[in-house]
């Protein structure tokens, strides 16, 4: 059970757990990595759409090598770009001893760095194989290349219905969920979970795009590759697009930031903090007297307009919701007692 004070203004939380995180390369990733921690997560499923990607182990194990001269206290889980370099050999001789838990499937050319993504999946099987057979994870960015963008990824589960069939004892997630379609998709499926983010549990294609123009064509095949000419508000713009009013309110319904204002704050704590762990078999996270928690206290949090990061580099991140208000702010403290009675 989550902690909380009786007055329901605090609560307590083991460190958190970021499944799906791309902690970049260079500047960027000297502004974003201590992010993570501030945030209240000290464990992190890293993708792998760097320049160039991360194909083999060894490269996987360089790259959070990097990430730990950042930070040093947090669990970086790798993962490789599946391609046609990747070896199913390297991964079940590798994975465990390079911190790789998984591949990540871009089709070609829907989202960052994906030039050099998927186009035909029967000639991964035998990387599936090894994943199936190693308690590995497929992760998918489940989007169809050639689908109007507000069709992608409904028009990709067809194809994330098939490799499950084929590979019924693969883990399987589906990646940053943002469809009606797609939850349930993945609803009572065995080995098949799914990630969700706060933008796309907020935002709609009117935050996103001019709504006249969404409107006129919301099916039209050139609009998938004319999306980025027609957004009004580039910030909100992310892969898979925002969809519609339904599919927002199917993605709250299943989960619920808005834990408080849904009225859900009670299963906070499983969705930051267990049921990931769950799913990949890693260690629960529990309150441990005087190692560090996460404390959310419900007072006004302003997002800051920009997140700068290492002095002189001139680096800067535009956060999520930038200048609005949130209703919690996080704090990290080492845990005792005292927190979680709210004295």
């Amino acid at each position: 059970m989550v902690g909380m004070a009786s007055s329901s203004r605090r609560v307590v939380l083991p460190m958190g757990d970021d499944m799906h995180t791309h902690l970049r390369q260079g500047e960027l990733m000297d502004a974003v990595v201590p992010l993570l921690r501030k945030g209240g997560c000290n464990r992190a499923l890293v993708m792998p759409n760097t320049v160039p990607p991360i194909v083999t182990c060894s490269q996987a194990l360089e790259y959070r090598n990097e990430l730990l001269l950042r930070d040093p206290t947090a669990d970086y889980l790798m993962t490789l770009y599946l391609c046609p370099e990747v070896d199913p050999h390297d991964l079940a001789i590798n994975a465990k001893a390079s911190h790789v838990v998984g591949v990540k499937l871009y089709p070609r050319g829907v989202t960052t760095n994906s030039e050099a993504g998927v186009e035909d999946l029967a000639a991964f099987n035998d990387v599936f194989e090894v994943l199936q057979r190693c308690g590995l994870t497929l992760h998918i960015h489940a989007e169809s290349p050639r689908a109007p963008a507000l069709k992608a990824e409904e028009m990709f589960l067809p194809i994330f219905e098939q490799i499950h069939l084929r590979f019924p004892d693969l883990k399987i997630v589906f990646e940053h969920i943002s469809t009606a379609a797609a939850v349930e998709a993945v609803k009572g499926k065995r080995n098949v979970a799914a990630t969700i983010t706060a933008h796309h549990l907020r935002l709609t294609t009117e935050d996103v795009w001019d709504p006249a123009e969404v409107a006129d064509k919301p099916n039209n095949d050139s609009f998938a590759g004319a999306e980025e000419r027609r957004v009004l508000h580039p910030h909100n713009f992310c892969k898979p697009i925002a969809k519609s009013e339904k599919d927002r309110q199917a993605l709250l319904s299943y989960l619920a930031d808005t834990f408080a204002r849904a009225g859900c704050l009670d299963k906070l704590r499983g969705f930051a903090c267990e049921h990931a762990a769950a799913f990949f078999g890693l260690p629960k996270k529990e309150l441990i007297e005087g190692e560090d928690c996460v404390v959310l206290e419900r007072k006004p949090f302003p997002v800051p307009k920009a997140v700068c990061g290492v002095e002189g580099s001139g680096s800067e991140v535009v956060p999520f919701l930038a200048g609005c208000e949130l209703l919690f702010t996080v704090n990290v403290a080492p845990f005792t007692a005292d927190l979680e009675s709210g004295q």
